[in-house]
């Protein structure tokens, strides 16, 4: 009896620690930077706390991080890195995106068969890859610092807010760093608003917001999907 209950627990431990390493590994796919930020070892505590706090309900565990943003809010152990939580959802974004269906981006000759009137009016879905960030953290340039080969500097402050989009133009994810009005304008967009309201909500806040070289921007990048349009007003 006593060799069952001694060969279960074994089996047990087993089951654990390969658990406890499913965890680890599937993280830290999702979360490389993040990881970097804090250590192997340190990284390794975080997995086996999220997991215990955030079992998996999906036999995808591509999905599984779905909510380590959200853990960090209030890991007391993170607390000394307050923009972690931050960078999570900047790298959960990032990983949503590799994942996200594909979709054939609008051309600048779609666009430009619209009357000025009609682009007012119109609304420009996304790219199903395409997400929104922003934070009162320096997440984005901390994060392109990472980047092999990227060349980028270190932040020298991480309390300053950064704005970006996250987007899959073709088979590689990016992060695209973003200045606040131009952030307002896609905020605006994604929500379905039309593309004078995205315009308005830029020059709220940039009054020389340039336009043209913005909207040469996006449609380089892929962004827009598909249009919109608005019935005329009677």
């Amino acid at each position: 009896m006593k060799g069952a209950r001694a060969d279960g627990g074994q089996r047990f431990a087993l089951y654990r620690g390969n658990l406890t390493a499913t965890w680890d590994k599937t993280l830290a796919n999702a979360y490389p930077v993040l990881r970097q930020l804090v250590g192997e070892e340190f990284f390794g505590g975080l997995s086996r706390a999220y997991g215990m706090a955030h079992p998996s309900e999906n036999a995808d565990l591509n999905r599984f991080g779905a909510h380590f943003g959200a853990f960090l809010d209030t890991f007391p152990h993170a607390a000394g890195l307050p923009y972690l939580p931050d960078m999570a959802r900047l790298e959960w974004a990032l990983h949503r995106a590799h994942y996200a269906p594909s979709a054939a981006p609008l051309g600048a000759a779609e666009l430009a068969a619209l009357t000025p009137q009609q682009l007012e009016r119109a609304s420009l879905r996304l790219h199903p890859a395409c997400a929104l960030f922003e934070s009162d953290w320096a997440v984005v340039a901390l994060w392109r610092a990472h980047q092999d080969g990227a060349g980028a500097a270190f932040p020298t402050e991480m309390r300053e807010p950064g704005y970006a989009l996250v987007l899959r133009p073709q088979w590689k994810t990016r992060v695209l760093a973003l200045g606040r009005a131009e952030h307002a304008a896609l905020s605006a967009l994604a929500a379905g608003d039309s593309f004078g309201a995205a315009l308005d909500a830029a020059f709220d806040i940039e009054p020389q917001f340039e336009l043209g070289a913005h909207l040469g921007r996006w449609m380089e990048h892929g962004l827009f999907v598909a249009i919109g349009l608005a019935a005329e007003p009677g």
